[in-house]
């Protein structure tokens, strides 16, 4: 009962009671306490152990109603603090949430230091989590969503995984973006970079490469070489290749792993004259001069090359040229791989 209208009803019954027996016993009655004599009507008497308790309850009512009003109220903000924990947790970026409540405190606080990954469908949910959700789920799913038109990105750190995700889907989808992040590495996270490396690499030609020859690995390095065994036309010339060799420090495999590029690219004399020089500067290009010398059936210098090294290098090219000198005919490719061919045990 709301408390008005305990007041209302609990008057008019105390009237009503008062009233029926002042019609009943008109008469007064007197009591006298520390010297003090008190003459009021029998109804009077009656009226007051009613009122005290009718105050009492009232006192009672309003201690507990207002306790019960400030635990509803903590349950309120800690609703509203799970909520925006929630929320916070959905973007990978938790923050700290202060509860009031026994039952909240015993396990909501998990939410301040953890990421939520949904893994179905969920309705019912407050509008701000549902937009929440379906556009983290846009971005899981390989879409860029503009997260400062969603006025979230100022609140969401550079080493955020769903930032660096949304990043890596842009990078994917555009390319001028990718040369953005290139030229403002300091502003984006590694994984990002990289990305966006890996794009141009895969798109543009080594003259407008040049300028990110610093930035690369040889692993892109590779990239370029497959994209050339693929016809793709992207300015791959001795000059260029030259560049990239000093850049990068090849091993034996990845000089063997050039030539095959390059002996469909470039002329024998190119070739030949790329690797010769190759060889004598960088230890690990000498297998794949050797191997090239093989390729053009030249073996009277491959003989000559070896005979300038110690007996126990370049055992399988040395017996390779016993092979070829016995006139057996058959295709270096069939009997040398790059790891063979790098092997001098």
């Amino acid at each position: 009962m709301r408390l008005g209208n305990y007041v209302f009803l609990g008057l008019i019954f105390i009237g009503i009671v008062a009233g029926g027996v002042y019609l009943l016993f008109p008469g007064y009655h007197s009591v006298t306490v520390m010297g003090i004599t008190l003459n009021l009507p029998i109804a009077a008497w009656v009226a007051l152990p009613l009122l005290l308790l009718f105050f009492l309850t009232i006192l009672h009512m309003v201690y507990h109603g207002t306790r019960g009003y400030f635990q509803r109220r903590r349950w309120v903000r800690d609703a509203e603090e799970l909520q925006d924990a929630l929320y916070w947790a959905l973007l990978k970026e938790p923050k700290e949430h202060l509860y009031h409540m026994p039952s909240m405190k015993a396990a909501a606080p998990l939410l301040n230091v953890s990421h939520l990954e949904v893994v179905g469908n969920i309705h019912g949910l407050s509008d701000k989590l549902m937009k929440t959700l379906e556009w983290v789920k846009k971005i899981e799913d390989g879409e860029y969503i503009d997260l400062r038109a969603k006025k979230v990105e100022r609140f969401l750190s550079r080493e955020n995984p769903l930032v660096i995700r949304n990043l890596l889907n842009r990078v994917d989808q555009d390319l001028d973006f990718a040369e953005k992040v290139l030229q403002t590495k300091e502003n984006y996270d590694d994984a990002v970079v990289e990305r966006a490396l890996e794009r141009v690499v895969q798109s543009y030609d080594l003259a407008r490469l040049n300028k990110y020859i610093g930035l690369m690995k040889k692993e892109n390095f590779i990239t370029l070489l497959d994209r050339a065994d693929r016809k793709e036309e992207i300015g791959l010339t001795p000059s260029a290749v030259r560049i990239f060799t000093e850049r990068f420090d090849l091993e034996c495999p990845d000089y063997i792993r050039l030539m095959r590029t390059t002996i469909r690219k470039f002329s024998p004399d190119e070739n030949l004259k790329l690797f010769k020089s190759l060889a004598k500067e960088k230890e690990a290009a000498q297998n794949a001069y050797l191997y090239l010398l093989f390729e053009y059936e030249m073996l009277d210098q491959a003989r000559k090359f070896l005979e300038e090294h110690d007996e126990t290098e370049f055992k399988p090219f040395r017996a390779l040229l016993i092979l070829k000198e016995e006139k057996h005919k058959f295709r270096i490719d069939d009997l040398l791989d790059s790891q063979i061919a790098c092997n001098d045990a």
